[in-house]
């Protein structure tokens, strides 16, 4: 069975934050498998979130810091909003950067549960070493 772990930023545990990843105050840290089953792992506190980054906002150190903290296994990293390190895990790392409009955190599951087609899509994207665009859920179409 296909299951990947994943990250989410937040402030309560509750709602997914409106800010980037890395200024959370939590990481929730869960798995998800291809029947969309959840399971909750743990909480942790982002001790990373003030690293100094009055050089650049999305700071290489910062960075790193987040990544290395999260530990080995992270399939997706989860937040309500772009970041330039986003894009520099995108096309850096093996993590998979996903930014959701969708606020509540059981909501976002339900969804990526629902539509675990598109985590496999970018997941074998990755893995293959193939370009990819960071997946954005819950945005409304252009009009």
């Amino acid at each position: 069975m296909v299951k990947y772990k994943f990250a989410l930023a937040s402030s309560d545990g509750i709602q997914l934050t409106s800010k980037h990843f890395g200024d959370s105050e939590i990481f929730v840290i869960g798995e998800i498998d291809e029947t969309g089953t959840v399971k909750l792992l743990e909480q942790m506190k982002n001790n990373f979130k003030d690293v100094d980054e009055s050089t650049a906002h999305g700071s290489k150190e910062k960075r790193n810091s987040i990544i290395s903290y999260l530990g080995e296994g992270i399939d997706f990293i989860i937040a309500g909003q772009m970041s330039p390190n986003f894009k520099q895990i995108n096309m850096k790392t093996s993590v998979c950067p996903v930014v959701s409009q969708i606020r509540d955190i059981k909501h976002v599951l339900n969804f990526l549960g629902s539509n675990f087609h598109l985590l496999r899509e970018k997941h074998a994207a990755k893995s293959e070493n193939r370009e990819t665009e960071i997946l954005k859920i819950g945005l409304q179409p252009d009009r």
